[in-house]
């Protein structure tokens, strides 16, 4: 088995990779799948990274939609030693490039909140299994929100991102779905 620094550094340059053509017509079609998730219609809230580098899964088409029927986002904002909190947002020009090069607030648009009871949360990965592994960046931001979120999580990823195998430590969280270009999966490990 692959360790999860290889794993990063093969998925990652595969990713940066597709040309910005593809990763549109990619991040598009899986939107769309997105859209159509039972639990995603359902949801009181939609908590999202906001896609800002090396060809992830971009998600602004998505919020702009969501935004435009009035329906609550919330993204999220770094507090550094891999803490983060969730930011209520109103307009994709209230972004800014902050740690990491990342898309979050800028302060004079931060509306911290707990994400409401009944949120979805779209999850950003380098790599995934069928069964909901998922492998980070690294910087354990989301590792540590997942474990204490009890919303679904749905992790948004190109196919060429989904691996047969990863190692599994006992922080890791399992995705419920992961949502890719061609395919919706239902995650076993999430039970």
């Amino acid at each position: 088995m692959l360790e999860k620094k290889t794993i990063r550094h093969e998925i990652l340059a595969a990713r940066r990779a597709l040309t910005p053509a593809e990763a549109a017509e990619k991040s598009a079609a899986i939107g769309a799948s997105v859209a159509a998730l039972p639990e995603f219609a359902a949801a009181s809230a939609v908590l999202t990274y906001v896609a800002s580098k090396d060809n992830e899964v971009d998600t602004q088409p998505l919020i702009a939609r969501l935004l435009e029927a009035s329906r609550p986002v919330l993204v999220p904002a770094t507090l550094g030693k891999g803490r983060m909190v969730w930011s209520r947002l109103e307009s994709l020009d209230e972004l800014a490039p902050a740690t990491f090069g990342v898309l979050e607030p800028r302060p004079e648009y931060r509306r911290d909140m707990p994400p409401p009871a009944g949120s979805v949360v779209l999850v950003p990965g380098l790599a995934f299994t069928k069964a909901g592994w998922r492998i980070g960046y690294g910087g354990g931001y989301f590792d540590r929100f997942l474990a204490e979120f009890a919303g679904t999580r749905i992790a948004v990823a190109y196919a060429l991102q989904i691996v047969p195998e990863m190692p599994v430590e006992a922080h890791d969280v399992p995705m419920h779905i992961i949502v890719t270009e061609s395919r919706v999966y239902r995650c076993p490990a999430a039970g």
